[in-house]
C-alpha cells in the first residue's frame, strides 16, 4: 500500500467519524420528519460519503470540506425527491374497470402473464449467488432496515467499512442480475 493511499484512507476515516452523524441528521431534517423517507436519509448519507471517497484527493484540499458534504447531501436528497416525483408521475394505476377489461380479453391477459417474471423466485436465485457474509449484510440492511450505525456495532467495524461493504454488495447484485438477464436473452 502506498503512502498516499494510506493518507487517503486515514483522511476518509477521519472524515466519516467526524461528519457522518451530522450529515445524517441534516438529511433527516431535509425530509421534514417524514418517516416513510428515512430510507432516503440513510441512502443519501451513505452516498454522500461514497462521493467523498471517489473525490478524496479533491476534498483533502477543499477549503470547506463540511460545506462540500452538506451541499452534496442536499443535492442527493433533492435528486431523490425528483426521482420519486417522476416515478409517481409515470405510475399506472389500474382501476376496477381496467382490470375487468383485462379479464375479458383472456388471450391478451394470458400473454401478459406468460411474459411476467416471478420477482420473488428471481430474487431468491440471485441471492443464492452471494456468499454467507454478503447475504447476511443484504438481509440486515435491505430486508431488516438495520442502520449503518447498528451494523457497525453488530459487525464490530467502522461505519465507513459498513458503507463500503454495502456499496460493493450493490455492485455485485447488479452484476449478478445483469449476467442473469444476459443469459436469458440467449
Amino acid at each position: 500500500m502506498s503512502q498516499n493511499s494510506k493518507n487517503y484512507d486515514d483522511f476518509y476515516d477521519d472524515l466519516c467519524n467526524k461528519y457522518f452523524e451530522r450529515i445524517y441528521r441534516y438529511c433527516k431534517r431535509l425530509v421534514n420528519g417524514q418517516d416513510q423517507l428515512l430510507d432516503f436519509v440513510e441512502e443519501c448519507t451513505q452516498n454522500t460519503f461514497l462521493a467523498a471517497r471517489k473525490q478524496i484527493q479533491k476534498i483533502m484540499n477543499h477549503p470547506n470540506i463540511e460545506g462540500w458534504l452538506y451541499t452534496t447531501a442536499r443535492n442527493l436528497i433533492n435528486n431523490s425527491y425528483r426521482s420519486m416525483y417522476i416515478k409517481k408521475k409515470h405510475e399506472l394505476f389500474i382501476d376496477d374497470s381496467i382490470s375487468c377489461a383485462l379479464m375479458t380479453s383472456e388471450d391478451e391477459f394470458d400473454n401478459l402473464l406468460d411474459e411476467t417474471i416471478d420477482v420473488d423466485a428471481l430474487a431468491i436465485d440471485l441471492l443464492k449467488k452471494l456468499n454467507e457474509n454478503e447475504y447476511n449484510l443484504y438481509m440486515d440492511y435491505y430486508k431488516n432496515s438495520t442502520s449503518v450505525f447498528e451494523l457497525s456495532k453488530k459487525y464490530e467495524i467502522s461505519s465507513t467499512a459498513v458503507t463500503t461493504r454495502i456499496y460493493r454488495l450493490k455492485l455485485k447484485i447488479r452484476m449478478i442480475a445483469h449476467h442473469y438477464f444476459e443469459e436469458r436473452k440467449d
